[in-house]
């Protein structure tokens, strides 16, 4: 499994007072004229040392985010105020030169802003388990040797903000909460902290601390589920109150609705710091119009997500017999044994490591994707069907054996995620569609009419 630790979203523009550093509260604060906008995006998918597992999405998340910046919607920023690493163009030098440069030519009421798409993760070596950014040549474990260390990202924040220069800085990865403020004094200080904001700190984050991102094809063709969510808001689709601006409490709102729901029963839960008042983007309404006219027919999916490489490292601590079991269910999703045979299918595999607390942080990722896979044959015949495949049509009047396990592996998969999650319907709704089909050619092969009745009532049970 290829792990996407897209680090969360740090949007740093007016915030908190923190009258200790004699920062002028928001509300005291004159409306400066604005100054020049510069930003580093980054965005790393393929690691140089196999002991980091290279991601799929991220160097595109920072990509599309790039293009975004220099958009009408995201202040046309020009090319030269605007460095973009990726790949093996972000090694922790480049990283570190980027920063410092942008520190450097930073003046006061201009505007920085930091996109990190790329691994983000914990040392556990010392006791107080250090948050970094995994740069391209960052050594896996090790990393004090050479991966960027959050503290030292916040240093650099401070300083921008120091000078008065208003800082966006975005991040999408694992373990991201602990640039809410926990890396530094641990957990029991971080309401202190929060309370402590500078006047240009605002932090948006794409998990809580203990929690990983998720990415898939079905967020805009390959992307992180915050970081596509995230661009769809900022563009005008938080906007509420239609006044043209995003705030931070109106993304944090919009985020809330949208990414914990597409990738439950995972637990993924952005986190937002801040002035909740705080205007974080402007809308532009050209695309705003394109961006609504492209959304009308969205449907969020239940399709296969990436889990950025998590699956290893919550297996490490785990003993052999239930890294062994994993492999078993991992093998047994491939080979479609899904339901049988009795004791080694998917689900019977799943039920049993669903008793390991050693691997909790797995359990809901394999509920996902058992349910995917429950129901991939089965939306694959619909499409084929829809498109008028002759092949489906000869499996259809042949009553192939798929058609009688289809409601069952249906009914299974929405009885996994449970009737809260946004695709439950669906999946009941096919299955009373099979269990008509069913039917319905049992009666054309003359059964009794008795079948075409049924049949019927099962087709308006899934209209329902």
């Amino acid at each position: 499994m290829k792990t996407n630790l897209l680090l969360c979203l740090l949007l740093l523009a007016s915030s908190l007072a923190a009258q200790e550093r004699g920062v002028t509260p928001v509300e005291g604060r004159k409306t400066a004229q604005a100054g020049t906008t510069r930003a580093v995006v980054i965005g790393i998918s393929d690691y140089q040392d196999e002991g980091i597992p290279d991601l799929k999405y991220a160097h595109k998340d920072a990509e599309v985010f790039a293009a975004f910046l220099q958009s009408p919607a995201g202040g046309s920023i020009p090319a030269e105020n605007l460095t973009l690493l990726l790949n093996e163009k972000a090694t922790r030098a480049s990283v570190v030169d980027a920063f410092y440069g942008l520190m450097e030519s930073s003046e006061p009421n201009d505007q920085a802003i930091i996109y990190f798409s790329g691994h983000g993760d914990v040392e556990t070596v010392t006791r107080f388990n250090r948050g970094y950014l995994l740069t391209y040549d960052s050594p896996p474990q090790v990393y004090m040797a050479g991966a960027f260390n959050i503290r030292d990202l916040q240093d650099i924040i401070s300083t921008l903000s120091d000078k008065n220069v208003q800082v966006i800085m975005i991040s999408d990865a694992c373990r991201a909460g602990k640039l809410a403020g926990e890396e530094i004094n641990g957990s029991q200080a971080t309401a202190r902290n929060l309370s402590l904001q500078f006047a240009n700190e605002v932090k948006i984050l794409s998990c809580q601390p203990n929690e990983f991102s998720l990415e898939g094809e079905q967020w805009g063709g390959g992307r992180g589920a915050f970081s596509y969510h995230l661009l769809d808001g900022l563009q005008g689709l938080a906007d509420k109150n239609a006044d043209a601006g995003v705030s931070l409490f109106e993304i944090g709102h919009y985020l809330d609705e949208h990414v914990p729901a597409e990738t439950a029963p995972h637990s993924q839960m952005p986190l937002t710091v801040g002035d909740r008042n705080a205007r974080i983007a402007t809308v532009d309404p050209p695309t705003l119009a394109r961006l609504r006219e492209q959304k009308a027919s969205y449907q969020p999916q239940l399709a296969k997500i990436d889990t950025k490489g998590m699956e290893d490292r919550l297996l490490a601590g785990a003993d052999s017999s239930i890294q062994e079991m994993y492999a078993a269910f991992e093998l047994a999703l491939e080979h479609k044994q899904l339901l049988e045979p009795a004791g080694a299918s998917a689900y019977d595999l799943y039920q049993a490591l669903a008793q390991k607390e050693e691997i909790k942080g797995l359990h809901n990722i394999m509920r996902r994707r058992l349910s995917v896979a429950l129901q991939d044959d089965a939306q694959q015949a619909v499409n084929a069907y829809l498109a008028a495949n002759p092949t489906e049509l000869q499996r259809r009047f042949a009553r192939e054996s798929d058609y009688n396990l289809y409601p069952r592996y249906l009914e299974k998969a929405a009885e996994l995620l449970g009737p809260a999650h946004f695709y439950y319907n669906n999946l009941m709704a096919q299955k009373y569609y099979f269990e008509g089909l069913r039917l319905r050619l049992d009666a054309d092969n003359n059964t009794g009419n008795a079948s075409y009745t049924q049949a019927i009532e099962k087709q308006l049970k899934a209209l329902e």
